[in-house]
């Protein structure tokens, strides 16, 4: 029974235009099992970035992210949403969700004031922050605590799972970072590269009355462990409640494809309102 609802939840490209990045875009959309039936229902919404190289079809080419979701929401343990699986702006290695300080793409600029209002345009979404997450897998981790903390009006909850998360100059990418993070973010010690440094940007939203609830996990084999580790302990010391976890695991898409149930789940709690950020 459950297999044969599944058939019937929609998959959709959705195209737009970009005037941040001035091109089309293209991302995929899962509409949740009773989307055409209640036409006049609004509906929560997830946004799911992928990693490094990786495109909008990279959730559901490699980790099956739409069998996951669905049937999530099919058992209970995800209420009905629309999710939202965009490209990170399709710039070289990755874009990492941000404006690069050499002018080559706004590429947070294309997700803030592109990409999220062209989905509240077409789809029938509950538009608060209350109403809307974002997750992603190591770069998409990155982004999505980048851009939930960046613009806690917009996003109510973040997660990562195995995620480039601290300072962007601290990722083990060696020939990526000499040849692309200058261009990224500047000067490592400059004001550019600290307004995307997430430990300093989660000090920033302590004082503050709106900021994104947190939940990260990462492979205990993975080599960004150490960096989420760090982030977990930095946390920690600041004050920022969060949800933090580890499993056995290393960086591919067998350890995401079975752990995002476990962002789905925080997500979850978060939309129940159970208050799902405890420091653990």
């Amino acid at each position: 029974m459950c297999a044969a609802v599944m058939t019937s939840v929609q998959v959709k490209p959705f195209s737009f235009f970009s005037t941040a990045l001035y091109s089309r875009k293209t991302c995929h959309v899962i509409l949740p099992p009773d989307y055409e039936a209640a036409p006049e229902k609004r509906y929560l919404v997830l946004y799911l970035l992928h990693g490094m190289r990786g495109t909008e079809v990279s959730w559901m080419n490699n980790g099956r992210a739409h069998e996951t979701v669905t049937r999530a929401m099919l058992d209970g343990d995800l209420q009905p949403c629309i999710v939202v699986m965009p490209n990170d702006g399709e710039y070289g290695q990755g874009t990492f969700y941000v404006d690069w300080y050499d002018g080559t793409g706004n590429f947070e600029q294309y997700f803030v004031y592109d990409l999220v209002p062209a989905i509240d345009r077409e789809f029938r979404t509950l538009t608060g922050r209350e109403h809307r997450v974002i997750g992603g897998y190591s770069m998409g981790g990155f982004g999505a605590f980048s851009l939930s903390l960046r613009h806690p009006e917009l996003f109510g909850a973040a997660s990562s799972l195995s995620g480039g998360l601290g300072v962007l100059s601290t990722l083990p990418h060696n020939e990526f970072v000499r040849s692309e993070f200058p261009r990224m973010v500047g000067p490592l010690a400059g004001p550019y590269a600290r307004a995307h440094d997430l430990v300093m940007l989660a000090e920033q939203r302590l004082g503050e009355t709106v900021r994104p609830e947190l939940y990260f996990d990462c492979g205990t084999e993975d080599y960004l462990y150490p960096l989420n580790a760090a982030y977990h302990k930095k946390l920690n010391e600041l004050g920022y409640l969060h949800e933090y976890q580890e499993f056995s695991g290393e960086h591919n898409w067998a350890y995401w494809t079975e752990h995002l149930s476990d962002s789905l789940a925080f997500f979850h709690r978060y939309w129940a309102g159970g208050g799902a950020a405890v420091d653990c």
